[in-house]
């Protein structure tokens, strides 16, 4: 017996089976990975180091090729590159489709670590699955925040008069365009300048954005990176003097040198005391300023040279790599890039809970917020709405003109089922193939829903022809 007449002295089963891929498909349309585009990248790895004050040249030379030296062996790899850079250098691995992310970033990380001799100034890398022509998902915008409603209403009755420029402070969209309304009211207005909070700088909270806001948004499933623009990070600096220290014949290599040998902590192994066993270790790491200055250097006839005998410390902070600057303020700036394959919407939705957190339990009590600024998924969620309203709508007309032309309910019903039956089946089969919800895969199967009621009226007509020359309904 063959399929067809299988399911036709089987109408129960194929009841049932309708049911099932109905079922099924729903449920896998609810856990299917939503994008804008399908996933086509090539699955890729970065390795990114900084060397401030490098040149590209040194870039290459001592970082750049002792990892490629290591990492071009890495099993699975198809393609290295690598980019150097003032003061930074990049090196992206690309690998076969498919292959496992998890293993790819195991096999990287255990080859960097082989890399010993390392510049004492440079940081270590730093592994992501972004590439760096990613486009990010979501930007953050991390600034003062704008006064209460509680103490804009406050000000509404105390000076009625300027209620409706209040109004529009109240009604921005977000708090930088609060904040700049407000300002320019104030100075318009002197007798309200107190409402205006006192300005902040947030460039300097740079160190507070990476410690408590970059790591939890790190954690959030399926973002592979939270990087920071802007902002200001601390930093000890040590302003020399050269007359100083041409005076007592010292060069900057050797106060280099003394810092360097000086600021580590040291093991001195372990000795055990009857049944206790005691660890040794020198800790030298500089503390403060002091410690700093009080480095010696070298000695001439028998006397110290200090660090601040040649040297100015004090605390201060790096030169920015760049400025975010949002109506005329300036802030700190996120940005947010996905792992391959993640669910954009869900990630999305995270993203926005986890954000809320942080402004409502972290940053109101500094005068700061957290407002997110860019969302892909606005622009995802209105194209793939426009796509299935437009499968909607293409088959309630479809089912409205069969209605017209066969003036039979029960055939337009078997057609206008089909239809939804046969939409939803295919969510199913793009689920288990591992395939995403995009706005191409959706497109097709709005192309396809004019092909299915084609198909679905031939059939139709077969049977009624076959019925009315008097065939029997249940013989195949």
């Amino acid at each position: 017996m063959n399929l067809i007449a299988a399911c036709v002295v089987n109408p129960v089963k194929v009841a049932v089976g309708v049911l099932l891929v109905t079922l099924f498909g729903l449920l896998a349309l609810a856990a299917m990975p939503i994008q804008l585009t399908p996933e086509v990248q090539v699955p890729t790895i970065s390795v990114a180091t900084t060397w401030r004050g490098a040149s590209p040249q040194e870039i290459e030379r001592e970082i750049i090729q002792p990892l490629e030296e290591q990492l071009r062996s890495v099993e699975g790899l198809v393609k290295l590159s690598s980019e150097s850079n003032d003061s930074s250098g990049v090196i992206g691995l690309e690998f076969a489709i498919g292959a496992d992310m998890n293993q790819a970033l195991v096999k990287v990380n255990t080859r960097i670590q082989q890399v010993r001799d390392w510049p004492i100034d440079a940081d270590r890398p730093v592994i992501s699955t972004a590439s760096t022509n990613d486009r990010p998902i979501a930007w953050f915008i991390l600034g003062q925040a704008a006064p209460e409603a509680a103490a804009l209403e406050k000000a509404k009755a105390a000076h009625p008069d300027l209620a409706a420029e209040i109004d529009r402070v109240g009604s921005a969209r977000t708090p930088d365009l609060a904040l700049y309304r407000l300002r320019r009211l104030a100075a318009a207005h002197p007798e309200i300048a107190d409402l205006a909070p006192p300005d902040l700088d947030v460039e300097s909270m740079r160190r507070m954005a990476e410690d408590d806001i970059e790591s939890r948004l790190e954690r959030v499933d399926g973002v592979s990176s939270a990087d920071l623009v802007g902002g200001r990070t601390d930093e000890l600096q040590v302003i020399v003097d050269p007359q100083l220290l041409a005076a007592r014949q010292l060069t900057i290599e050797d106060l280099r040198l003394a810092l360097a040998n000086q600021n580590k902590d040291t093991s001195g192994g372990d000795f055990w005391e009857g049944k206790r066993r005691y660890v040794v270790r020198t800790i030298g790491q500089f503390r403060s300023p002091e410690q700093v200055a009080g480095v010696i250097i070298t000695r001439r006839d028998g006397r110290p040279v200090y660090v601040r005998d040649v040297a100015r410390v004090q605390l201060g902070t790096k030169k920015p790599t760049g400025v975010v600057r949002r109506f005329g303020a300036r802030n700190i700036a996120i940005k947010i890039t996905r792992e391959q394959g993640a669910n954009v919407l869900e990630t999305m939705r995270q993203l926005r809970a986890v954000g809320a957190d942080i402004d409502r339990s972290l940053l109101r009590k500094r005068g700061l917020s957290l407002t997110l600024i860019y969302d892909e998924t606005d622009y995802i969620g209105s194209a793939i709405g426009l796509v299935k309203d437009n499968i909607v709508v293409g088959g309630l007309l479809t089912v409205a003109t069969l209605l017209l032309f066969l003036r039979n309910i029960r055939s337009t019903l078997i057609v206008a089922l089909a239809i939804p039956v046969s939409v939803v089946g295919t969510f199913l089969v793009l689920a288990l193939c591992g395939r995403t919800l995009n706005v191409i895969s959706l497109a097709g199967m709005a192309f396809a829903v004019g092909m299915l009621v084609d198909n679905a009226v031939v059939v139709l007509e077969n049977i009624f022809s076959r019925w009315t020359a008097g065939d029997d309904p249940r013989t195949p």
